[in-house]
């Protein structure tokens, strides 16, 4: 019995973590989806300085709510990193907002992450991604008239 309860509480703790992870993250589209990348080959940038090459913008990534701490911090930009490599990034600009600036009592830190492309070298694959997103923004903007 006692390892059922131990098993039991491991699973809830599981599960409520699992809705926080997605409770506590934004997508905000920009541009199209590629096809995935791998997580470890998106490149990790900390000023819009460190780019070099031409780029686009996928999309904004928001993770909310997160405790000022290293470690925690360091997981949410490999969430970060994760996500922007499904879309197909090939980077990903980090920035961050952090409330204990507005005086809160219990600070909390959202992370901004830019999901970039770079654009000087697009597969076949990718040209059509970005035909695709055009003609259905195309067609979006005449269904609205």
């Amino acid at each position: 019995m006692k390892k059922f309860n131990i098993l039991g509480a491991a699973l809830l703790l599981l599960a409520s973590c699992a809705t926080l992870e997605q409770t506590n993250l934004d997508w905000i589209p920009i541009g199209p989806d590629f096809p995935a990348t791998k997580a470890k080959n998106v490149q990790i940038i900390g000023s819009k300085s460190e780019i070099t090459r031409p780029y686009g913008n996928l999309g904004l990534l928001r993770i909310k709510n997160l405790k000022p701490e290293r470690d925690v911090l360091k997981m949410g930009v490999e969430k970060g990193r994760r996500f922007a490599a499904s879309k197909g990034a090939d980077a990903i600009l980090i920035g961050q907002y952090n409330s204990a600036e507005d005086g809160a009592s219990d600070p909390r830190v959202t992370l901004i992450i830019y999901a970039i492309k770079y654009v000087d070298d697009l597969s076949e694959e990718d040209e059509k991604a970005i035909e695709d997103f055009k003609v259905l923004g195309i067609l979006n903007e005449r269904s609205d008239s």
